[in-house]
């Protein structure tokens, strides 16, 4: 790549950061990244060393997803920005190249930037961590279609719709897709590191804010998640 391969893009929408939140940016500087988290407004909580920067006004401002309630998450998703945050990652690595991280993702390791690096989600990728050089095409054409999908809130559409999209076209365009490794993906898994204590030591974890966004702030005691956000000094041990 012949952008910073050190720098990182994110997005947060809202008045404040939580603790899950926090444990992302903070283990992005601990591993050597430069973490830029994007914004509306003011936003509280923000660790030191992190740019802040404003979300363009030629973007496509946050649209909520009020499309097929997906009964595994909850409220079935009605009312999230993900699919919104998904078009706004594929805009930003178009427009800036670079690194793209969820603010639901633990990274222990400092993430390759190689061109076309995606999570793994099964047999194919996801967009929850990525890498994309500038101006890339299929970056663009994403964008474009994320946002015609979102013009009404995907109603209508399945939660799973946008998905489909995003690996169809990387097909269509023949990208060649490589895949990160050391990931592990907690969504709708019982036991997993956000709940257990961790066997190994993953590069990559996802949490799944779709999915554990009720108990975020309240990690269990001995998991990989607690022990991350005491290692992080965002909890303290009890005297």
């Amino acid at each position: 790549m012949t952008q910073n391969s050190l720098q990182t893009h994110s997005v947060w929408i809202g008045p404040k950061l939580g603790l899950m939140e926090k444990l992302t940016l903070k283990l992005l500087l601990a591993v050597g990244h430069s973490p830029i988290l994007w914004t509306i407004g003011d936003l509280k909580g923000v660790p030191d060393n992190v740019e802040v920067r404003q979300v363009p006004s030629h973007y496509l401002q946050p649209v909520r997803f009020a499309g097929i309630p997906l009964e595994t998450i909850p409220r079935g998703g009605i009312g999230s920005f993900a699919h919104w945050s998904d078009y706004f990652a594929f805009k930003t690595l178009h427009e800036h190249g670079g690194i793209w991280v969820q603010m639901d993702v633990a990274v222990t390791k400092k993430i390759p930037a190689i061109n076309y690096t995606f999570a793994p989600l099964q047999d194919y990728f996801s967009p929850v961590v990525m890498s994309m050089p500038k101006g890339s095409v299929y970056a663009g054409n994403m964008a474009n279609l994320l946002e015609a999908m979102l013009a009404d809130g995907m109603k209508g559409k399945h939660w799973n719709d946008a998905m489909n999209v995003i690996i169809g076209k990387a097909i269509q365009d023949k990208v060649k897709v490589c895949i990160f490794q050391d990931y592990f993906d907690c969504g709708g898994i019982p036991e997993s590191p956000y709940n257990r204590p961790s066997p190994v030591s993953y590069a990559t974890i996802h949490w799944s804010n779709a999915t554990h966004n009720s108990s975020k702030e309240t990690p269990v005691v001995g998991s990989e998640y607690h022990r991350l956000c005491l290692a992080m000094g965002l909890l303290k041990l009890p005297v």
